[in-house]
């Protein structure tokens, strides 16, 4: 398992989730599958404001440390 970090620059929040599989598609796109509810928490801590149209999780992706973009999955 791998933890990734996702950013919301408009509000400047970030939040920590734990990735349960990782892998490279047939297109080089990498994807992360992440818990459901791991996702739904995100998005709540990502973006606080009920009435806001930013998104939460801005592209579905985040960087880890080894400079990868991941393609965020709620499995």
């Amino acid at each position: 398992m791998k933890k990734l970090i996702l950013e919301n620059d408009l509000h400047n929040t970030t939040v920590e989730v734990t990735a349960k599989k990782i892998y490279e598609t047939d297109f080089g796109t990498w994807v992360a599958e992440v818990d459901v509810s791991d996702l739904q928490h995100a998005c709540e801590v990502l973006c606080p404001e009920k009435e806001c149209d930013c998104g939460g999780i801005r592209g579905e992706a985040a960087e880890d440390d080894d400079g990868k973009e991941y393609r965020l999955v709620g499995v």
